[in-house]
């Protein structure tokens, strides 16, 4: 027996439908099989589509590798860019972290003018007869090369300290003084005659860039400039942040002359080479007698710093004044002889050290020079540079564009990586120097060009994959070919619709009318669906499939999917274009089915199968909506206002299924905006104190 929803006694009306099994198959009114897809577009026009596409991906992928390779061409110039360049001089900083220090095996030695000295001597400066006795010691001691760090520009108060001083430089023949040149904006002069005799042959190939030439120099006085065995300039090369980097090998005093730094003058003299056997090829490298030293970027060289201050053996002023050293300290090595106590201020910032004294600092180039090496970064590092723009750059951009967005999130970073890895092995292993900004940042393009690419392709995509497969799904296709809740079983409500008539319709309307009439018909569907928050999964003639659920599971489908179930009744019939629908709530698979070159993701499952036979038994008693009872149990206070007008049949019997199920059947399609009514009726006494009985 079928009871109706809103009856107080257990007696069917008149007109209520009896129960009884369906006797006969539910056929399609007109528009094919539910859930069945056709293979559209046909075959050629999949494959020229797929040529189309190929030929669109090959386009950008020429246009990615054009862009950086016009980026790789670039990059002797954007490296160059201050802000870049700050920023490479940090990570060459954190790879000198990531090294050490280390121990400078060259034979230098730092005699330093130290705190305790300058306490000694009374204060700042020391007296230059005591430097004059240093310089007699150290030379006895058996020193190589003597070069002194201090610019002695000004005569002393006392002028018997200068005599004593140069008779001392004399007396010694191998002590080297200092000559800095001023960038103050001045016009370039004539160099000081005491340099005439101190510059080493300049030559520059066409379009090398010249070393620079001062505004003016400090050189020092007369007397000590004359008994000096030679001079040499101590201007060094500061980086984007102030950082020292290294030194020009010689410093411009005519077109074809040039005054070689102080620290070439003590290696050649610790070789025992003077100014005759160096010469200065610009931009390759520097002659020191037979030995051909490699020059950096720009004609200078990039310092190979050991340590912060105290990494070379340093004996204290005062201690060599008192005769109170060890004399392996001193012979045979180059001595260099400048100022680390505080008063001096004559500091450097460095990988290791934000204030290592000068001294150390001309130590360090000094050692390098003899055999410690530079860092190497020339015209060979820049080839390998150029090229790693160009391949970091645009494998980030075609692993970036790898499907799952996981995988190219992985994907896109190693190129980067591996370029990261390279640089740190070279400067720690090979002394070289790698730009690891400019390459890394291309890597970082690449991948953002791609993201980029792929989001605007994706939302266009979307857009395009919206009007042919539902909202949901077509957000997670665009992201990936196996959206993560493929396979999954989900609880969702599945309503079955078809029009009533429609057969009889077409048989007498043109092919124009009867598509209008589906196309009102699938939008007004599809619109209903989407009030309630479900989709329409498939299209199919006159009818389609609805979901509530999927792919995020609510704890109101069910009442959602009958709502919507309620309504689309009502306003079908209102334009006439009367349904009638089953519908069913449990678990579904989200499955993809199709053959080898065509798929589709769509519902599987018990639950979409009795969704359809319930639209049959709605056929069958001439009703418009046939209700499970599981959507009813999972939805019960929004059951007692939807199903007004309904009657409960217990135990309906199901072709094609052995166990009989709950169902709720009613009204006629015709009579579908009455009973809407009634439903709202109902669901208004269902707040009163008095309200109607709750279904059974």
């Amino acid at each position: 027996m079928c009871a109706p929803a809103n009856a107080r006694s257990r007696s069917p009306p008149a007109t209520a439908p009896t129960c009884r099994q369906a006797n006969h198959p539910a056929r399609s009114s007109g528009g094919g099989r539910h859930g069945s897809t056709g293979c559209w577009p046909p075959r050629p026009c999949r494959d020229a589509r797929a040529r189309a596409g190929g030929a669109v991906m090959r386009g950008r992928a020429v246009l990615a590798a054009v862009a950086f390779l016009l980026l790789a061409l670039a990059y002797p110039a954007v490296r160059e860019v201050p802000r870049v360049a700050g920023l490479e001089s940090d990570t060459l900083t954190w790879r000198y972290g990531l090294r050490g220090p280390r121990l400078p095996e060259a034979p230098v030695t730092i005699v330093a003018i130290d705190d305790a000295t300058v306490a000694a001597a009374g204060g700042w400066p020391v007296p230059r007869d005591r430097l004059g006795t240093a310089n007699r010691r150290l030379s006895q001691a058996g020193a190589a090369v003597i070069a002194v760090d201090l610019l002695m520009a000004e005569p002393a108060r006392d002028p018997a300290a200068d005599a004593a001083l140069a008779d001392a430089l004399r007396a010694s023949g191998r002590t080297l003084l200092p000559v800095a040149g001023t960038l103050d904006g001045a016009a370039a002069g004539p160099p000081p005659a005491d340099l005439a005799g101190h510059t080493v042959p300049l030559r520059r190939a066409a379009g090398a860039s010249a070393p620079p030439r001062p505004d003016a120099l400090l050189t020092p006085i007369r007397m000590l400039a004359k008994a000096a065995a030679g001079l040499g300039h101590v201007n060094v090369a500061l980086g984007p942040d102030g950082g020292l980097t290294g030194m020009h090998p010689a410093i411009r005093l005519s077109d074809d002359g040039a005054l070689p730094g102080l620290a070439l003058l003590a290696a050649a003299g610790y070789h025992g080479l003077d100014r005759r056997d160096l010469a200065v090829d610009l931009p390759t490298a520097v002659r020191l007698g037979a030995r051909r030293i490699p020059l950096g970027p720009r004609g200078r060289w990039t310092a190979n710093f050991y340590g912060p201050g105290g990494s070379f053996p340093t004996l204290p002023l005062i201690d060599v004044l008192r005769g109170a050293f060890n004399l392996a300290d001193v012979r045979g090595r180059v001595i260099w002889l400048g100022a680390t106590a505080t008063s001096a201020g004559d500091t450097f910032v460095t990988p290791f050290d934000p204030a290592m004294p000068g001294v150390e600092a001309f130590a360090t180039i000094t050692a390098n020079l003899l055999g410690g090496g530079f860092l190497a970064h020339g015209p060979g590092t820049t080839l390998a540079e150029m090229a790693a723009v160009f391949a970091v750059g645009l494998l980030s951009w075609h692993a970036a564009r790898l499907r799952p967005a996981r995988l190219a999130v992985i994907a896109a970073v190693l190129p980067a990586a591996a370029w990261v890895a390279v640089t740190l092995a070279a400067f720690s292993l090979g002394q070289v120097w790698l730009n690891l900004t400019v390459p890394v940042a291309a890597g970082g393009l690449g991948a953002a060009a791609a993201v980029s690419g792929r989001l605007v392709l994706g939302d266009a995509q979307r857009r395009r994959l919206a009007h042919y497969v539902p909202q949901p799904l077509a957000e997670a296709l665009a992201n990936t070919d196996r959206p993560a809740f493929e396979g999954q079983v989900l609880p969702a409500a599945v309503m079955f619709v078809d029009m009533v008539g429609f057969t009889a319709r077409s048989e007498t309307a043109s092919p124009g009318d009867t598509v209008a009439t589906m196309r009102r018909l699938h939008a007004e569907l599809e619109d209903g669906a989407a009030r309630h928050g479900g989709y329409v999964d498939n299209f199919a003639g006159d009818g389609a499939m609805l979901v509530f659920g999927v792919p995020r599971p609510r704890p109101d489908d069910a009442a959602r999917a009958l709502a919507c179930a309620r309504e689309l009744l009502a306003r079908m019939a209102q334009l006439d274009l009367p349904v009638r629908i089953g519908l069913q709530f449990g678990p579904v698979q989200v499955a993809r089915l199709g053959g080898r070159q065509q798929h589709q993701l769509t519902l599987a499952g018990d639950t979409v199968n009795l969704a359809s036979r319930l639209m049959a038994v709605a056929k069958e008693r001439g009703v418009g909506l046939a209700v499970a009872g599981a959507v009813v149990a999972q939805a019960p206070e929004a059951a007692r206002a939807h199903l007004a007008g309904l009657v409960h049949c217990p135990a309906t019997a199901i072709r094609g299924r052995q166990a009989p199920i709950d169902v709720w059947l009613g009204p006629a399609p015709a009579d579908a905006a009455q009973a809407e009514k009634a439903a709202g009726a109902a669901e208004g006494a269902d707040h009163a104190p008095d309200g109607g009985r709750p279904p059974r």
